[in-house]
C-alpha cells in the first residue's frame, strides 16, 4: 500500500437527507487498510485544501513552463470539480 491514509478516489457522494439543519452524507469504505476515520478526516480537511488551492491561483505567475501550466490545470479542474463547476 502507498502512504495513502484514505480511500482512493473516484468517490461518489450519497446524500441521506437533512437531520435538523445538517446535512448528512455517507462514507463508506470497503478497503480493510483505511485506518478508521481517515476519509472523514479528509473531508473535514477540505474546506482548507480548497481554499489553498484557490490561493495557488491567485499567486500563478505570467510564465511557466509545460510542467506548471499541466499542474495549474489540474489545481483548476480540482477547484471546478468541488465548487460545482464555479470559479
Amino acid at each position: 500500500m502507498s502512504d495513502t491514509q484514505h480511500t482512493p478516489g473516484p468517490w461518489k457522494v450519497t446524500i441521506d437527507g437533512y437531520k435538523g439543519d445538517e446535512l448528512h452524507v455517507s462514507v463508506c469504505v470497503d478497503d480493510p487498510n483505511v485506518p478508521p476515520g481517515a476519509v472523514a478526516d479528509l473531508i473535514a480537511a477540505a474546506p482548507e485544501l480548497l481554499a489553498a488551492l484557490q490561493g495557488v491561483l491567485d499567486v500563478e505567475p505570467p510564465l511557466l513552463s509545460a510542467k506548471e501550466r499541466k499542474a495549474y490545470a489540474a489545481v483548476r479542474a480540482a477547484i471546478a470539480k468541488a465548487t460545482g463547476g464555479k470559479p
